[in-house]
């Protein structure tokens, strides 16, 4: 083919298919059109040949200008590969930039978690405060209580997107009824110096489970007063708003 052989002339000489040899030459010579074109850049050297066989001028001219068009097609189409290359990149790059916030805010947020003596479960981190927040078969607050609850109201203004669920439960001692009635008289009792230390009661959940979900044995005191607790869940995201267990 004329093109292959250095582009020389193989048909009379004529100014527009001059200038599509020279256009022709000069964006072979970008590699980002090369790269990113090849296609155009190949219909455009195609129709340079056909230009340099064609039967008269007339047609040679017609068909240069086609490749011309074809050149700038593959220059445009090269720019906007490009582009969209570097937008990929932008957006891998704020990708990573998200996901690495992300796993230092959930870190920071585990350190807090910890230091309140959560333990993380399928359920989400879970906060035990046993029965010393009470007097024995009362539901109002101790005076010391208050202090570890100061840290979770602490706790729950740095998190305001946050949700909790407060769980109270009890041993077996006395009847199934008192129990589940003392039960939620207790997590009503953290629900309500919550919300009185500035905690949106939207955000918190509060429900007793009596003598339900012992912990250990309720066979011997030690046991006993481990199941008279309650609980405070900090739920996975996915699990926000949930209630049951």
């Amino acid at each position: 083919m004329c093109l292959a052989a250095t582009l020389s002339a193989c048909a009379a000489p004529n100014g527009t298919l001059q200038q599509a040899r020279v256009a022709y030459e000069q964006t072979r010579q970008d590699p980002k059109v090369v790269n990113m074109a090849p296609v155009e850049l190949q219909k455009a050297s195609e129709t340079i040949v056909r230009a340099e066989q064609a039967g008269n001028r007339k047609e040679t001219a017609h068909l240069a200008g086609i490749a011309q068009r074809q050149l700038e097609i593959a220059r445009v189409e090269a720019q906007r590969k490009e582009a969209e290359a570097a937008l990929e990149q932008l957006i891998k790059e704020r990708d990573q930039i998200l996901l690495e916030a992300r796993t230092n805010e959930a870190r920071a947020l585990a350190n807090e978690l910890a230091e309140l003596k959560a333990e993380q479960t399928e359920r989400g981190y879970v906060m035990t405060l046993g029965d010393v927040l009470f007097e024995y078969n009362r539901a109002t607050l101790k005076r010391g209580a208050q202090m570890n609850l100061s840290r979770l109201v602490s706790f729950l203004q740095s998190h305001p997107e946050q949700n909790i669920l407060i769980e109270g439960h009890t041993d077996n001692t006395g009847s199934e009824s008192y129990n589940q009635r003392l039960s939620e008289q207790r997590a009503q009792s953290v629900q309500n110096f919550l919300i009185s230390n500035g905690v949106n009661p939207q955000r918190i959940t509060a429900q007793g489970f009596g003598e339900s979900y012992p912990v250990a044995s309720n066979r011997n005191e030690a046991g006993r007063q481990q199941n008279r607790r309650v609980e405070i869940i900090f739920p996975k995201a996915e699990q926000a708003g949930a209630t049951g267990r």
